[in-house]
Order: structure tokens, then sequence, then C-alpha cells
């Protein structure tokens, strides 16, 4: 009944049949029917005085001489607030002003052609209002004299189909006008469009074949969902946007009998088939995600961390005495600057000032020349515990070298965290920033995962990839810092010359950075973090195989050239050792020191009480030196300790009486006042044999009964704490000695002492019961078990051999149990 009242064409064949037989009645209805606005609302805006109308905001209204249609393609429509199709297209065609849309559209609906019959005599715009969200227009025209509105639609209907085919631009954007039926509402609200609508019926519901009839001439539809009881909203899809935007804005507002419909887009929900599946599924979007924001923090933070790294190595932006504006105020103001450094405990001449011995400074000489030679300069400086090697190598070798990158491995290795591991070998290289907190964080987001998925994510790292990480991000650094000043082509024109980075580095050894591996070691594989050492060689040996960097080990290991050669193969090291000084250098090493502090402390115009004595000139000290020097050997550190105690007024064998004594309390401290059973009981008794030995015979504690079980393990474990030192012929033991000379004064003194001696060796001849009574009881325990097989001939030989064992264990026990009376006698 609505469609016939509306002249529309049904779906239903048995209508089209009724009709052509003239059962049906043509109806006679004007679809343009009039258009009104709420009169109370226009009556309130005009009392108000309200300056924006109705016909911006509201509705649109028309009389009887005129017609309304709605043009779409006048502009791109906008499907979200973020589309740019209308910006770009004011790039495209830069006059969008309703002035120059209503020309367009005039030449479209009114062509001036010559010739033709397509122009319309008069035809008129009275009113024109762009809706940009929909990139259309409602256009009011005014009907001119010898059209109806009907002939005037369909006039102005097929000159814009023909007008929009012609010309490039117009055949992309194919505009067409259409009659509106409806009421339009003209609002700004935030309702993009959307290829499907929904349609609200203000009275009885259409059906879905009304539906069809009333919206397919915009556009091919895709789908039709009806209005039910529970909904009462129908649902139109069309194929494109153009039908829904035209449908939407030609039939909204429309009355059909006692029906009005009101049209909106469905909220458009952007939906991307591919990144739902993969957000579905927690397996593939877990890792993604996680990838994708360790990607961003790599393009965020790499650069600034290679920064950082190269700031640490050339300290272009630190202000100390390397920085280059720091130096031109030295240079202006080097009395103040040199007052301030003093004044803060630092010399302003740096180690240069400080004495070496003519054997030291011919190594010193031997250093620089081969860092000059930039061949092979994969050095390593070796030397036992204290003899100077760090400050023979930075204070002297390198003093004043620029460029310079100084690595820890102590720090490193006895790190006691993951994360204070990270974070102090950032700080070694200078790697900022850094965050070793995602450590952890990272740890549990991974078992969420494999709760979640049933694996890991991988996002986590091990503490050793991360490591490898930052020295990846220090090689890249170094290699900056290295090609500073390098040109590719050397010349201009035909006298150019292209020079390789290989070149360039091996002609500029001042550009390349020096590497200094302090601490390094072989034998404390036993460490958490041992892993360092090999990953620290790996890395030098790759910056020694791209010629980046000249490399410096310090350490006290023999076995660290076998230990490199597995990461640097074919390799020849520069080797330089280092060893205690000879009394004669020694001697003056410590001359020289106490020389050098004896002059004045500023300028030369002090006065004689201003200088202190020069105790060197002094006989009788020179003496004391001599006899004060024999116990404290050549050792760099024991002598630069000795050198402060005589400079604050102690007499040097007041110095070395109190170095002793110091010497003595921390051995005491580390190596036998802790109950650590048999290892306390191997010290003593290398104090003991020390303190009247300069140097043991490995052979002689082989049949010791503290080491015989297992000598080598023993002094291993003893050489790594630093209570001895072990000389090795081709890797095997040869003989053992104190870790430093000063070790055996103090033997001597804890020796001597009778009631600290007392103390310790009763708690040494302990020790020695202790282990022959375990020694003896499984001597008891094999005995029993051959108890039974004591008359069998076999085993006589066994069992005599055992009754010796616990005899001897016995009369050890009863010689400690002896010795332990007299004492307390």
């Amino acid at each position: 009944m609505l469609l016939r009242n509306l002249g529309l064409r049904r779906v239903n064949p048995f209508i089209n049949t009724a009709k052509r037989l003239g059962a049906i009645p043509k109806p006679s209805i004007n679809l343009n029917r009039s258009y009104a606005t709420d009169d109370t609302i226009q009556k309130r805006d005009i009392e108000a005085g309200e300056s924006v109308d109705a016909n911006e905001t509201g509705v649109i209204e028309k009389d009887d001489q005129e017609t309304m249609l709605y043009f779409d393609h006048v502009l791109p429509f906008r499907s979200s607030i973020w589309d740019i199709r209308q910006w770009l297209s004011y790039l495209i065609v830069s006059d969008k002003r309703p002035e120059a849309i209503k020309e367009h559209v005039l030449a479209l609906a009114n062509p001036k052609r010559e010739g033709d019959t397509v122009s319309i005599p008069g035809l008129e715009v009275t009113k024109l209002v762009p809706i940009k969200r929909d990139g259309g227009a409602f256009v009011k025209f005014k009907v001119p004299d010898g059209f109806t509105v009907s002939e005037l639609n369909a006039k102005i209907q097929k000159n814009t189909i023909e007008e929009s085919n012609n010309g490039v631009l117009n055949i992309i954007s194919q505009s067409a006008a259409f009659p509106v039926k409806g009421v339009p509402w003209i609002e700004d609200l935030r309702r993009y469009p959307n290829r499907t609508i929904k349609v609200k019926f203000s009275g009885p519901a259409l059906s879905e074949e009304e539906l069809y009839s009333l919206f397919r001439r915009y556009g091919t539809i895709v789908d039709i969902k009806p209005a039910t009881e529970e909904d009462k909203k129908a649902t139109v899809i069309f194929r494109s946007f153009r039908g829904a935007i035209c449908s939407k804005n030609c039939i909204t507002g429309m009355k059909i009998d006692d029906t009005t419909l009101h049209i909106q887009y469905e909220r458009y929900n952007s939906k991307n088939v591919i990144l739902d599946w993969i957000m579905n599924h927690t397996r593939i979007a877990i890792p993604l995600f996680l990838a994708l924001f360790a990607g961003l923090a790599v393009v965020i933070f790499d650069p600034i961390r290679e920064f950082s790294i190269e700031n640490k190595i050339t300290h272009n932006f630190i202000f100390n005495k390397k920085n280059s504006v720091i130096r031109f105020v030295n240079d202006l103001t080097s009395s103040t600057i040199s007052s301030f450094q003093k004044f803060i405990g630092q010399d302003a001449k740096g180690g240069a000032r400080r004495g070496l011995w003519s054997e030291r400074l011919d190594l010193v000489k031997e250093l620089k020349l081969w860092i000059e030679e930039n061949v092979n300069t994969f050095i390593i400086v070796r030397g036992p515990r204290g003899t100077g090697k760090h400050e023979l190598v930075m204070q002297h070798a390198l003093h004043g070298r620029d460029n310079i990158l100084y690595i820890d491995c102590d720090k490193l290795v006895k790190s006691r965290s993951d994360s204070q591991f990270i974070s102090n070998a950032a700080h070694e290289v200078g790697y900022f920033p850094v965050f070793p907190w995602l450590n952890s964080f990272s740890n549990i987001i991974d078992l969420g995962v494999q709760g979640l998925t049933g694996q890991k994510s991988g996002f986590s790292e091990s503490k050793d990839t991360q490591f490898r990480n930052i020295l990846s991000s220090v090689m890249i650094a170094i290699r900056k810092i290295s090609l500073t000043g390098y040109k590719a082509v050397v010349g201009s024109g035909e006298n150019s010359t292209p020079v390789k980075e290989e070149d360039f580095l091996q002609q500029h050894p001042e550009k390349k950075p020096v590497i200094i591996i302090d601490r390094f070691s072989t034998t404390n594989r036993s460490e958490s973090n041992a892993f360092v050492y090999k990953e620290l060689a790996d890395w030098t040996a790759m910056l020694i195989s791209m010629n980046l960097a000249h490399v410096v080990f310090l350490t006290e290991d023999v076995g660290t050239s076998q230990f490199l050669s597995e990461s640097l193969p074919d390799q020849v090291f520069k080797s330089i050792a280092l060893s205690d000084a000879s009394h004669e250098s020694a001697k003056s090493y410590v001359i020289d020191q106490l020389h050098e502090d004896n002059t004045l402390t500023d300028d030369e115009s002090g006065s004689e009480d201003e200088k202190k004595p020069d105790l060197s000139q002094n006989p009788s000290v020179v003496k004391d030196l001599d006899e004060a020097l024999g116990p404290i050997g050549g050792r760099m550190l024991d002598l630069q300790a000795f050198v402060r105690r005589a400079k604050s007024g102690e007499t040097p064998l007041e110095a070395l009486n109190r170095m002793v004594t110091q010497t003595a309390e921390q051995i005491t401290q580390i190596f036998l006042s802790r109950d650590a059973g048999m290892k306390n009981a191997r010290a003593w008794e290398l104090m003991k044999l020390l303190a009247d030995h300069e140097t043991l015979e490995y052979k002689q504690l082989v049949y010791n009964p503290l080491f015989k079980s297992n000598p080598e393990a023993a002094l291993i474990e003893l050489e790594r704490n630093g209570l001895i030192t072990v000389s090795r012929d081709r890797g095997i033991m040869r003989t053992i000695g104190p870790a430093k000379p000063i070790f055996r004064a103090a033997f001597q003194n804890l020796v001597k002492d009778e009631s600290l001696s007392k103390v310790l060796e009763t708690s040494y001849l302990l020790k020695i019961i202790s282990s022959e009574t375990e020694k003896i009881q499984k001597f008891e325990d094999e005995v029993q078990k051959l108890s039974y097989f004591a008359t069998d001939r076999a085993f006589r030989g066994r069992l005599s051999y055992l009754a010796d064992k616990i005899d001897a264990s016995n009369q050890n026990i009863l010689n400690a149990e002896e010795s332990i009376k007299k004492f307390s006698k």
C-alpha cells in the first residue's frame, strides 16, 4: 500500500501483473511535498535574537516554485577525523569557496554549449548548502518558466551525468544529482559516512521489498536487514559510500503515509582482518608487540647510547682537564687551575711527575713505541698483584693521550646480581641510558607469556647477551672515533685519489682509541660472571682484526696469552712482564720520592723556614732505608705505602714495623681467623715453612700430611686468595713463595709472636687431630668390611696396610695432643 502511493515499482511480480491489468490505479502523489521546520523553535530563535538560523544548522525550506537536489562528489567525503582527502583536494583545486562550488554545480546542471538543446534557459540557484563531511551539497533551483518540477529534475539529472563523463578528473570523481524527497537535516555531528545506514521508523516499519525499491536507485545494495520486534531499526548495506551518503541526505525526514524515516550512518568501526586475527592469537600478538616495543626502543635509545659511549672515550662534553674548553681556560689561568686541583687533591701535572726506576722507563718507551708503530697492537702487561701495572700504563705510557677507554674486569665479575652487573657494565663503557630493572620485568613477562601460550616470548635476554649488545654499541662508537677526519677521496678533479678505511687507520694510529682491560684473569672460572673474560677476549680480537683500536691487557696470570690466542689465533702478542724492583732500584725510587716532596710546595720565593728537611740527604736515614727496604722488597704498592708513611714523619724502621704489623693482621683476618677447616691449617703450615725459607720446592709439600691428598688444588686455592705465588715450568708447579715480599716478614712476625703463635698452632694441631681422626674412621670402616676375610691369605696384605695407616695416624694424633699439652703449660 505504501509503495503504491509512492508510484514505485514493487519487486513482487503479482503487484506488477495487477498494475498491467489495471487492477491497481496509478497514484497521483507529489513526492516533493512541502518542507517545514518546527515553528516553535523558529519563534523562540527570533525572540532570543539568535544569529545563526535554522537554514545553517537545522533544516532547509523551499516553496512551490523551487526544487532541491543533492549533488554528490562536490568534495571528497571524510570517513574519519583523520581523513586527509579533503586537504589533498584543496592542494589540487585551491578554490573551494561556496561561490566556486555554485559555479561548478551550475556547470553540471546547465552546461553552456553552442548548437545543442541541453541547456536550461533561466536556471537559477537560489540557495546552496555544502555538506563538507559528506562531500556533497544541497542546491535549490528556481523552476524556470515552461518547466514543471519533475521535468526540471529529470533534465538536471541527465545533464549532470553527461557532463560528469567529460574530462579525466570528472571521470575519476563522477558527480550525480538526486531530488531531495525528505526533509534534510543539516548537522555537524561526528557521524562520519559509512556504507551501512540505520533506518529508524516513526510509525509502521517498511518491509524488505519496500526498502529495496526505495534505496536501490542510489547505489548497489549488498544486504538489507529489516526491522524486527526486538530491533525497531532496519539496516541497509551499500556496496559504496556514495549510495549510503546520497540516500541518507535525500530520504531522511521523508514521510510515507503514517511513517517517517530517519536515517543515520552506522558508527564506523575500522576492522583490519589481519590485525584482528593477530590480536586474537596471544601466541603471536604478545611476542609481536614486545618485538615492536623493543625495536622502537632501539631506534630511540641506540643513537643516544652511542653518543654517550663516544663521549666517555673522547671526553668532548665532560668538564675535566681533557676537555678542549677546559684546556683553553687552563692555558689562560694555569695558576688558578693548579691551585684548585691541588685543593681537591689532584696533581696538576698528573702522573708524569711520579718517578720510575730505569728498568720501567725502558718499558714505558717500548709500550709507547708499540702503539705508535700501529702493527698488531694487542699488548699484554703481566705482573704480580701490586707491581704497578695500572700506574705504568695509565699514568706514564698513556699520560696525556686522548681517546682512552678503561674497563675494570673486577667490577663486572664481582657483581652480585644481574641488574648490578648490567649497571656496572654500562657504567664502565658509558652506555647510557640503561634500564637494569627491565631485566627482571622481562623475566616476569616471559613467565606470563609462557603461561598463556605454552612457550617463551624470547623477550627476556640473558646477561651475557645483554653484555654482548653493550659491547656491540661500544664497537660502533669506537669506529666513529677512529674514522674521525676520514675522507673517501683525497684531492679534487683529476688529482683525486680514493682512500680506503684500512689505509686511513694504518696511517693515523693516533686516531684510534686505546682500550685498557684491567685485572683480566683466566683462573677465576668459578665466578658466576666469568663469561666476561671470554666476551672481552672475542670483542677485543674483533677490534684488532678490524684495526679499530689499540688493546692493552693488564693481568696477573701467566696463561693469558694462551687464553687470548683462542679468540685471535695466528697472532703474535706483544708482552711486557713486570717484576719486583731490585733493591737498588727500589731505594732509588724511594729517595726520589722523598726528595721530590722536600722541594718548595709553592713558588721559589718562600723562606727557608717553609722548607721541609731533606730526609734523603741524611746518612742515618739512608742506612735505615737499606735495612727497611730489604723486607719490603720491590713491590710497587708497598713502596708507595712506605713513601707515604715516611712523608708523614715516620722513620724508615717505624714505617717498616707498622707495615709488617698491618700485613700480619690482614693475613690473620683473611686466612686464620675464620673457621675454614683444612684451608686454615694449610695456610698456617705454609706460613711456618716460608718464614724459614724464601721459597719452597713443590716436591717438599707432596708428602706433607695436609697437602698429600690433593696438593695442586690446595695450592691453587691459596694462590687465588693471594697468600702465595706459584712459579711454573711449562705448566707444572715448581716453587712456592709469598704473594708479596713483605708477606715473608709478616709470616716471621706471626711465628715469633709466642702468644699468637700458640693460639694459631693449637688451632692447627686441632685440625691435624680432626683430619687424622677422619682417616682412622675410614680405615676402620674398611677393616670392618674385611673382617669376614681375616683368615683369607689374599686379604692379609691389605689388612696389614690398613693397620700401619691407623697406627701412623694415631701416632700423629698423639704427637699433636702432646704438643697441645706443652702449649697449655
